[in-house]
């Protein structure tokens, strides 16, 4: 490919391309400088004498402050429909999101966004309108919220590329949603509660093992249930007693998280069989993980008579409680931001870092408090002891 230069007026040419196609093209600078490059027209559909009358005139046009090439896109833009933005950020977002962000505003757009803002053009769309639909919709609050705050994502993705033209971004509106920050901590009694229906239902054969083994390895440790779920057993080194978590909620701040294991823990995961790579397979251990074990913790939840109003317990209580015994303990929260893998947490205190021998010493001890709370035997661990002292005091 190459071009030509006109002797008369100076950024006409001619660019010629491999194909042997040509086209006439106008080089210019914007008003802010930026170097912009104007297609004129194809060799063959106008000639020479016509592309120069064109280009005499848009010459005139940026000396008075114009910028063809952009007032083109924009004129492009503005007969886009907002799907058309869609395909284009969905085909970006498959190789840039992660797994489960791309398969949430893939569902999104899917079930959501195109229906109710899909075939509009984007010249049209205003805030007015997005508010007015946005009052409309019957779904859940959350799901109200989702559905604006990635229309939103989409808008500002496709602005930076000059996909929208130059309007603003019509889904920043008023969304009256709050979701109430949840601070729900088992207490010791609840604790052993929830240990003794857990060992009720290892011998009734109702809820899989695999199930079982998922809910106490979430009582035992502070992962998340998504990255507890995705656990291979490639990143379980027993010898160094650390589980490596390489797919967390901030890997690509943080890199791989370090989780120590506690006693207990550790003879969970020994307990487990390995049938295949992942800690814990789908039930017919064919291919995949297990995805939830929403019917198992139901079940046992409600065993322990903590499945509904303020006794109501999650399964993300469970990664709170085990940073309250923490608390319980001694720690501070710039120690367990660290152990837990808390992205606010290590960002605040950047400057800080937590040795190993320590994280060892928090999982290690936390860990003996909440198998403490197993009730065996007549007698409690000192662990405990001092726990209880603590929560009493």
């Amino acid at each position: 490919m190459g071009r030509s230069w006109d002797t008369e007026i100076g950024g006409f040419g001619a660019k010629v391309y491999s194909t042997g196609k040509v086209q006439f093209i106008l080089r210019y600078r914007s008003p802010d400088k930026r170097q912009r490059e104007f297609r004129i027209g194809q060799f063959g559909v106008i000639d020479t004498d016509e592309a120069r009358r064109k280009a005499r005139v848009l010459v005139g046009r940026i000396n008075e402050g114009h910028d063809p090439a952009w007032e083109r896109k924009i004129v492009v833009a503005s007969a886009t429909s907002f799907s058309n933005v869609i395909d284009r950020y969905l085909a970006w977002a498959q190789g840039h999101h992660k797994e489960t962000s791309f398969t949430e505003v893939n569902r999104f757009c899917r079930l959501h966004i195109r229906r109710h803002f899909g075939d509009v053009l984007v010249s049209n769309l205003t805030r007015g309108q997005v508010q007015q639909t946005y009052d409309r919709l019957r779904q859940a609050p959350h799901v109200r919220a989702k559905i604006i705050q990635w229309s939103r994502a989409i808008w500002a993705w496709a602005e930076k590329r000059e996909l929208v033209g130059n309007s603003r971004n019509p889904f920043v509106i008023e969304i009256s949603v709050r979701k109430p920050r949840r601070d729900r901590v088992l207490s010791p009694e609840e604790y052993q509660r929830l240990w003794a229906a857990l060992e009720r239902y290892r011998y009734r054969g109702a809820i899989p093992n695999v199930s079982l083994w998922a809910i106490e390895f979430l009582m035992l440790s502070p992962l998340r249930k998504t990255e507890a779920f995705r656990l291979r057993w490639e990143n379980v080194d027993f010898e160094q007693r650390v589980i490596r978590v390489v797919e967390h909620k901030t890997d690509r701040q943080d890199g791989v998280l370090e989780v120590f294991m506690s006693e207990a823990l550790e003879q969970l995961l020994r307990r487990i069989p390995r049938c295949c790579e992942w800690v814990f397979p789908r039930p017919d251990a064919r291919k995949g993980h297990i995805a939830d074990v929403n019917k198992g913790w139901l079940a046992i939840r409600r065993d322990a008579g903590l499945h509904e109003g303020r006794d109501r317990v999650t399964l993300h209580d469970l990664r709170r409680s085990w940073n309250s015994v923490g608390a319980k303990l001694g720690y501070g929260p710039e120690a367990m931001g660290k152990v837990l893998g808390n992205s606010a947490r290590v960002n605040e205190m950047h400057y800080w870092h937590l040795s190993s021998d320590l994280k060892r010493e928090i999982t290690a001890r936390i860990g003996e408090a909440l198998a403490g709370f197993r009730g065996e035997g007549t007698g409690q661990s000192d662990e405990q002891e001092r726990l209880d002292r603590r929560c009493s005091s």
